[in-house]
């Protein structure tokens, strides 16, 4: 009886939670967020469904999971202020496709059909719109035909009502000039780049109070960063390759299979111009015979002389032409000859004799590429061997002593240098461990494997005095020769102001002509030309670097050549995207000023419901 009772209670309490259950469905189910008709808010006379919304979230989270490649919950993503960003998207969008439908502007149903049928997410396997498919999309995506159509149709609108805003917007020319004028004016200088061989006398060696005033006025420097101390175990294909030996028949029968690499008949680097008929051929032939270039005819018939490269060629390669082709000289033009495309001349560039590696003089390479392979082979066997080490609760102590895996530890951080370190995977895996994590091994780019723990975690800790004193003794020598050049420059730039040349001075003089802002000086100290192109004509300016100085008097500035094919063709680009700027700029000021005019209204109960589940 007791029994009986006991589970009636049961099945009470079973249908008592499916109501709560069925009840807690009624507002917000999945069903709903698949195609329902609720809403989340109106804007003007368009409505915010649930559906939009919640797909545009769902959406937006996993795009920004994937960018930062990490999950994340949805606590963490309302931090980042990315429902809010989605729910002002999607306001705009309604209160402009409101805007568009209080103008009177709509597209026709030969617009939406056009953008349905070139929909490649409906296209059947015959290439054709497939009806069913894309009923089917749309039942997946918990949408009506009705309800997509008229999101199109939507869509078509508020492209006519940008574009209605945007039309003939312009870039204002006196922006263009400024950005042409400031982006293409050069510079002529000459500069002198000084170093420690113009010094009168040297510069003598540090003092113990110079070295420690380095290092105490820059720790940041010498401190060494945060450290891991890894013990690893790994295992490279070049580390086996004294321990493998091949077989002489496998060597023997890999050159073989690759005999084509080691035995290369004379071949010949060919052009070739195809005509549509004999007389232009010779026509052409006889141009290049009286001083005519072989480029001129490509450039005549429409081509670049990427379409004519044939690459090295055998005889066989070349039809008919191939008795005149090899039997001249290069360069040279031969022609025209008949071919399965027509008449065409052929330029031969380069001569490629004949070349033939023996077995023995091959021997050794062989021996490599399969002793690699095999030894790749090897430590694939071995993977499973140390995992189930791993799995069973070895160390990686204990695991080098059952496998042919070589033990090693390092202190590593970022930039550090050693032979594993090399491996991205394995910079990758050191970065990212921690002192919870079990090893496990991994795969190397070149077929090796490791693992690695992380025995200990070294705070950040300024580095012992006399450990960084080669480093401190460097870092004084530059200052102190970057001081003494500095001081010797002041000597001299009244005199070269005045007109002086830089070589009666002793200096060695470097003229520049016509320099961009984005030109690459060699030597020269960080941001020169920055400071150069701030300079006026005749100025002269002293300007540090690391142990040199640059002394330097600007003789010209000189205006943007607007006649300049690369001038002009960069004011094409800026001009487009000048433009371009321009007629965004005004479109996101007249989206907000419609959304700022247009009644909004908005249920946070509902948005809310939608944000829990998630």
């Amino acid at each position: 009886m007791a029994k009986s009772v006991g589970k009636k209670i049961s099945d009470y309490a079973v249908w008592i939670i499916l109501g709560l259950l069925c009840i807690g469905l009624i507002g917000f189910g999945p069903t709903n967020f698949g195609g329902g008709g609720q809403a989340v808010g109106t804007v003007g006379e368009k409505r915010v469904l649930v559906s939009t919304y919640f797909r545009a979230l769902q959406t937006r989270l996993q795009q920004f999971q994937q960018q930062i490649g990490a999950p994340i919950s949805f606590a963490e993503a309302e931090q980042f202020g990315l429902q809010q960003a989605v729910l002002s998207e999607i306001v705009t969008e309604r209160a402009l496709d409101n805007e568009a439908a209080s103008l009177g502007l709509s597209v026709g149903d030969e617009a939406v059909s056009r953008a349905l049928l070139s929909d490649p997410n409906f296209v059947g396997l015959d290439g054709q719109f497939d009806r069913e498919g894309y009923r089917f999309a749309l039942s997946n995506a918990g949408l009506t035909e009705r309800a997509y159509e008229t999101q199109l149709r939507e869509a078509g609108a508020r492209t006519l009502l940008q574009q209605a805003v945007i039309a003939g917007i312009e870039a204002p020319a006196p922006a263009v000039d400024a950005i042409i004028s400031f982006a293409a004016e050069t510079r002529d200088f000459t500069w002198a780049n000084m170093g420690p061989a113009d010094l009168i006398r040297p510069i003598g060696t540090p003092t113990e109070a110079d070295l420690r005033a380095i290092y105490e006025g820059d720790p940041d420097t010498y401190t060494q960063p945060e450290t891991k101390r890894l013990t690893y175990a790994w295992i490279t294909p070049d580390m086996l390759l004294d321990t493998v030996e091949v077989e002489e028949e496998l060597l023997q029968a890999a050159y073989d299979e690759r005999i084509a690499e080691f035995v290369q008949p004379e071949r010949r680097l060919v052009e070739r111009l195809i005509f549509p008929d004999q007389a232009a051929a010779e026509a052409a032939a006889a141009r290049i015979a009286d001083g005519g270039t072989f480029e001129a005819e490509v450039d005549a018939r429409g081509l670049q002389l990427a379409d004519t490269d044939l690459g090295d060629v055998l005889p066989a390669d070349l039809d008919g032409a191939a008795d005149a082709v090899f039997a001249a000289e290069a360069p040279e033009v031969v022609g025209p000859l008949e071919t399965s495309l027509g008449p065409a001349l052929f330029r031969v560039n380069a001569v490629l004799p004949a070349r033939e590696t023996t077995f023995e003089e091959a021997r050794d390479d062989l021996q490599d590429d399969l002793a690699l392979d095999r030894a790749r082979r090897v430590i694939a066997q071995m993977i499973d061997e140390a995992d189930n080490e791993l799995a069973g609760g070895a160390t990686l102590e204990e695991v080098v002593e059952v496998t042919d895996l070589e033990l090693g530890t390092l202190d590593w951080f970022p930039g550090v240098e050693a032979d594993i370190t090399g491996y991205e995977a394995f910079r990758t895996a050191a970065a990212e461990v921690t002192e919870s994590d079990f090893p496990e091994m991994a795969a190397l780019d070149d077929g090796g494997i490791f693992a690695l723990r992380l025995d200990e975690t070294i705070p950040p800790a300024l580095r012992p005095f006399e450990d960084v004193r080669p480093a401190l003794e460097e870092a004084w020598t530059r200052q102190a020769t970057t001081e003494a050049l500095v001081t010797l420059a002041q000597t001299l730039e009244p005199q070269i102001a005045g007109g002086m040349d830089m070589a009666t001075l002793g200096l060695t003089a470097q003229e520049e002509s016509d320099l961009p802002r984005t030109a690459f000086v060699p030597d020269a100290p960080a941001d020169f030309l920055i400071e150069v192109f701030d300079m006026a004509p005749g100025e002269t300016l002293i300007i540090p670097g690391d142990g040199r100085v640059a002394l330097v008097r600007l003789d010209a500035v000189n205006a943007a050549d607007l006649n300049d094919p690369d001038t002009a063709a960069l004011a094409n680009a800026v001009t487009a995207q000048v433009g371009q700027d321009y007629a965004l700029d005004l479109y996101q000021v007249f989206s907000q000023g419609v959304v700022d005019k247009t009644s909004i209204t908005l249920d946070q109960a509902a948005l809310n419901s939608i944000h829990s589940q998630f």
